[in-house]
């Protein structure tokens, strides 16, 4: 018998596809597919009512059927079946006659917007798969569900997945004999997909004579960088010919994202290369907000603000200057600046984000993110102290609380780790959310609770935990009570603290605190259930929690859930043990310490407060630290509006009682007035007038495109794309791990990147007479980007030598370790023991874009199981229910912050008596969510805004849009430049406002109404509805960011902000964590109001 040639097909496991569109994506930036045109697209399909539901993803794409309708009838014989039976379409014999897409059964071939030929896939046949590459979605597929290779070889994985008993097709009965296969552990109801029974597939009958290969230029190469389409910064290689970018995959050698990429990232060209890009230097024409500039020359632009700074240090001082670093990424350059020209008021995103999230986890661990040990591979020691990569799971409990891993894509490899971790080692998967989010559907448990009483469930918990602790008795031995008592301080206070709380009855149900009744009418999941997981997450070993962003931490009472999230980790004994919740951030490869220029705010000062000099440092005039919040370690950008307009006032340290104006206000890659606090709010501060001048002096917009924060701009500045600048990645990953960001073109029009606006700005300000800035700390210091890069790794990576196995057994136990993975250093105190090679920008060219080093567990102790005194980061250096971090401000600054546990309620709460009486008018709490893409820098790439994700939805109303020219940049929007494109209804996914069904109905609702919401305050949003079973009633959802904007930079998502909403219109401004500085984006209560446009 002959051997039988390759058969090619693709099987899909519906159990790990996490929704995450990026083989859409993918596919589309791959063959530059026009907007609203589909090779592969994801459907979701929804079955059940609230709150018994349930949902899967279908990618759907060609099936290459071995009996095709579409190839039967093709006249013209562009539709060919190649020797390995994938069907190909021949594009220069397709006629756009349509005769194939109407006889496709599944509706796999499109029409190509503009020309009208046929657009399918081909299983990237030409262009990969004759390279040994597998097809784009394959590769990028963020949950490893899709698996190709040739069915006729019996050891292939696809043909080893398909002995699979539960095997499914779409359609199988039309006797299309398909090739792309499903499995899945589900319901398939109401779903195209039927069981598949295996039949001999016939032979190959229609061949075409020559395979066509895409052949790229001969001087295209591969350049390693770092994604910076969100702060998940993963891994990628660029595609470059002739200096152009042309495609971007993920990078196969850093250990965040393994090679996938995800839809952001896959759209990325189309922000690099966005005709609405900013590409000189701008400065205003009109009032603040008017969006109208003329362009200047750099000088000019880095002299005007020079000089407004130089004034205002002398006329104010220079605290009165505010620099926000907005994205995380590529920071260093504005904060050595900044640093050096003496302003103590530098910020981040993190000072919005982050502050109740962290809380808990970093004064009780010293590592402000511990995370779920979820990532596979982590490269790791076995016994004998040989690295390999560890990629079994350990992990049987993960509880997501507020959290949406697989959709707000934070770290990337979660989408890969819970799915993986489900079916290989039978991890329980609870997820506490009141929407039924991508995450809840792959849940085992979904509890929809009411927004903001995450920390009243977890309080339960730790209560049911510690009643029912049984030391002898396995069923209900809890608490480990070793672990507790040797690395931990402060445990027996923190309990006694919380076991008050429930001796009194709170007033707003008259039920004793922390009992399962409590949490029950607090909650509103039932008493059985919160006893059911409290007993599961006990008793299930190893387990770990995470805590979200939106759903718990913007709720001013997440610094509390963090704290109880962490306690629970704790007090069970899963902390940074395998599959537990295990340190991450204090292992991050240290970068940029000896760069930011902190040493500068060293500088003493003096400052006249009631006629009488005082003398301090620069940084102890900090408006947070030693003003309002001084517990408050990510600085506080919430209530900046209000310190526009009233000033600062310093209530500790040498300069007690001194007041400063904020006269000046620059902002790099973030976008404050939509996402750091009330819209309206820092519209008004940043208009606010003192006669004929604004009270914000200065007010300067670095970034890559305009957005609504950049109209209030007075100088707008063009940065360079995260494709053009270099910089550092230093990922959240379990195994230490950092990536270069390397130029992979040249800066496009007349962008810098941060160095160079460093470099710049530093000349002018020295050029103008500044007697701080010196050039042997900024251009006699560093002889180029690549030199200033090398310092910020200087200290990489700068983790201890500690843990279960040893990450490097040669060296001693508890020496720091510097320098690269395969010869590093070793320190120990001030003394070097070893000297190995440092990492450099060079060395991680040579080395795939990426260092990674090997991780350990049980960093705590040391080999003799003492306290490891190195880890946790902590006072003690030991895990603290007393924290020593509060007890230190409460020393210094004669504060009295609780130092154990406490609680707090977050206002418009229905659990908050103080607000009770808006309940019966103001019916629903709003509450947003972040999804895949969103924000500005994501809703100006065309590919993300035709995506459907959770609360994003196809509801546009019919416009047109004439698209500028690309000119010198090639046009990756997928639209037509210097042409009208119209956009039909239907077709732009924008932010809509999901509603529970039965609450819309009773509302006389339907899908697409518009309506307004109204808060307390008398503040309004207007908004789509979106009716759905997947949201608790009583409560409405949105996307945080991409709506309600209007600049010149957006695009065409400027036709849809009159029927979009931005929460944070509705953000009630002195809603602030007093503790931490947080805002609380989350609580706000509306009623709605039918409304017309």
């Amino acid at each position: 018998m002959s051997k039988q040639g390759k058969r090619y097909a693709m099987l899909i496991n519906l159990d790990k596809c996490v929704g995450c569109y990026a083989c859409q994506v993918n596919c589309k930036a791959e063959y530059d597919i026009p907007f609203g045109t589909f090779r592969c697209k994801v459907e979701t399909y929804h079955s059940g009512i609230y709150p018994d539901l349930r949902k899967f993803f279908l990618p759907r794409l060609c099936n290459h059927c071995a009996s095709a309708p579409c190839m039967e009838a093709c006249e013209e014989q562009a539709l060919i079946r190649n020797q390995h039976g994938v069907v190909l379409l021949d594009d220069s014999k397709c006629t756009g006659c349509q005769m194939c897409y109407e006889k496709c059964p599944y509706q796999a071939i499109q029409v190509r917007q503009g020309s009208g030929s046929a657009e399918k896939c081909d299983f990237c046949y030409n262009r990969r798969v004759v390279k040994g590459l597998p097809p784009v979605c394959v590769q990028s597929c963020m949950g490893r569900a899709m698996v190709f290779g040739d069915i006729h070889d019996k050891k292939s994985d696809i043909s080893l997945a398909l002995e699979n008993k539960n095997v499914k097709a779409l359609n199988p009965d039309l006797g299309t004999n398909p090739l792309v296969f499903y499995t899945y552990s589900g319901s398939v109801e109401d779903s195209p997909l039927k069981d598949y029974q295996a039949v001999d597939i016939p032979p190959v009958r229609r061949t075409s004579g020559r395979q066509q290969t895409t052949e790229p230029d001969s001087s295209a190469h591969l350049v390693y960088t770092s994604d910076a389409m969100c702060p998940s910064e993963c891994g990628i290689s660029v595609l470059v010919e002739n200096g152009i970018a042309k495609k971007i995959y993920g990078n196969p050698h850093t250990l965040i994202n393994n090679g996938t990429v995800c839809a952001k990232g896959a759209s990325g060209l189309q922000l690099t290369y966005s005709p609405h890009r900013i590409k000189t230097p701008l400065l205003r024409t009109g009032e603040r907000g008017e969006d109208a500039w003329k362009e200047i020359t750099w000088k000019e632009a880095a002299d005007f603000i020079a000089g407004k700074l130089i004034a205002i240090k002398q006329k104010y001082g220079q605290e009165t200057v505010f620099m926000d670093c907005g994205d995380v990424t590529d920071r260093e350059a504005y904060y050595r600046l900044f640093h050096a020209f003496g302003t103590p008021n530098t910020f981040n995103h993190g000072s919005i984000c982050d502050p109740n999230r962290k809380w808990g986890q970093g004064i009780m661990t010293g590592d402000e993110r511990p995370l779920p040990d979820i990532q596979r591979p982590v490269l790791l020691r076995n016994d004998d102290g040989e690295i390999y990569l560890h990629n079994t799971h350990d992990i049987k409990l993960l509880l997501s609380i507020g959290a949406n891993p697989l959709v707000a894509t934070r770290f990337n490899y979660m989408s890969k780790g819970i799915p993986a971790a489900r079916e290989e080692n039978g991890c329980i998967y609870i997820v506490i959310d009141p929407a039924y989010t991508n995450s809840a559907a792959h849940a085992d448990i979904w509890l929809p609770a009411r927004p903001g009483s995450d920390a009243a469930l977890l309080a339960a918990m730790l209560y049911f935990i510690i009643e029912h602790d049984a030391r002898d008795l396995p069923s209900a031995r809890y608490i480990d009570h070793g672990f507790i008592d040797k690395y931990t301080l402060g445990w027996q206070d923190f309990k006694d603290a919380f076991l008050e709380y429930t001796k009194k009855k709170d007033p707003a149900n008259n039920l004793n605190y922390f009992t399962l009744e409590w949490a029950e009418e607090k909650t509103g999941i039932s008493s059985e259930n919160i006893k059911n997981i409290s007993h599961l997450f006990g008793i299930t070993k190893p387990a770990a929690m995470e805590v979200g962003m939106h759903g718990t931490s913007h709720h001013t009472n997440g610094d509390v859930t963090s704290i109880l999230m962490t306690a629970l980790c704790l007090v069970t004994g899963n902390m940074d043990i395998p599959g537990g919740l295990v340190f991450i951030d204090s292992q991050k490869p240290k970068k940029g310490g000896k760069t930011v220029g902190k040493e500068f705010l060293d500088k003493v000062v003096s400052r006249e407060i009631r006629g009488r000099e005082v003398t301090g440092k620069l940084s102890e005039l900090n408006k947070d630290t030693f003003g309002d919040y001084p517990a408050s370690w990510k600085g506080v950008l919430t209530d900046l509006p209000v310190k526009i307009k009233k000033g600062v006032r310093i209530r500790y340290g040498p300069f007690k009682d001194f007041r400063y104006p904020v006269k000046a206000f620059v902002t790099r890659a973030g976008n404050p007035v939509i996402t750091a606090g009330n819209t309206a709010a820092w519209k008004e501060a940043l208009t606010a007038k003192d006669g004929d001048d604004y009270l914000l002096e200065l007010m300067v917009f670095i970034d890559t495109h305009i957005s609504e924060t950049g109209k209030y701009a007075d100088i707008v500045l063009p940065e360079a794309g995260y494709l053009e600048r270099m910089g550092v990645s230093d990922v959240y990953t379990m195994s230490p791990e950092i990536s270069l960001r390397d130029q992979v073109i040249t800066p496009l029009h007349e962008s810098k990147t941060p160095y160079e606006f460093m470099i710049t700005l530093s000349e002018a300000l020295i050029h103008n007479g500044d007697p701080d800035i010196k050039s042997e700390d900024f251009g006699l210091k560093y002889i180029d980007e690549e030199a200033f890069i090398n310092e910020i790794l200087s200290e990489t990576p700068g983790f201890y030598n500690i843990g279960e196995h040893l990450p490097y057994p040669d060296l001693p136990e508890g020496c720091l370790i510097t320098g690269v993975p395969d010869n590093p250093g070793a320190v120990w105190g001030d003394k070097i023991i070893k000297h190995g090679d440092p990492v450099t920008v060079e060395w991680l060219r040579t080395h795939n874009g990426v260092a990674v080093w090997p991780a350990s567990y049980y960093r705590y102790r040391n080999s003799t199981a003492a306290p490891s005194a190195k880890y946790p980061k902590t006072g003690s250096k030991k895990f603290e229910f007393k924290f020593s971090y509060i007890e230190n401000i409460n020393r210094i600054f004669g504060t009295d912050l609780p130092a154990t546990f406490y609680w707090a309620e977050c206002r418009w709460n229905p659990g908050n008596t103080l607000y009770k009486h808006t309940y019966p008018e103001y019916p629903f709490q709003l509450i947003s969510g972040r999804v895949h893409h969103a924000m500005t820098m994501t809703a100006v790439c065309p590919y993300l805004s035709e995506t459907t994700t959770e609360c994003m939805e196809a509801l546009n109303d019919q416009f047109a849009y004439t698209m500028p020219e690309c000119a010198d940049v090639p046009n990756k929007t997928g639209l037509q430049d210097k042409t009208e494109n119209s956009f039909r209804p239907c077709s732009v996914s924008i932010p809509v406002l999901s509603v529970n069904r039965a609450d819309g109905e009773n509302l006389g609702l339907k899908t697409g109404a518009l309506v307004t919401l109204e808060n307390p305050m008398g503040n309004r949003i207007r908004g789509k509805v979106f009716l759905t079973d997947e949201i608790r009633p009583g409560v409405i959802k949105t996307a945080f960011g991409p709506g309600g904007q209007k600049a010149s930079g957006i695009g065409f998502m400027n036709h849809t902000s009159q029927y979009t909403p931005n929460i944070n219109e509705l953000h009630d401004p002195e809603n602030i964590t007093s503790y931490t500085g947080a805002p609380g984006f989350g609580d706000i209560r509306v009623r709605v109001i039918k409304t017309q446009l």
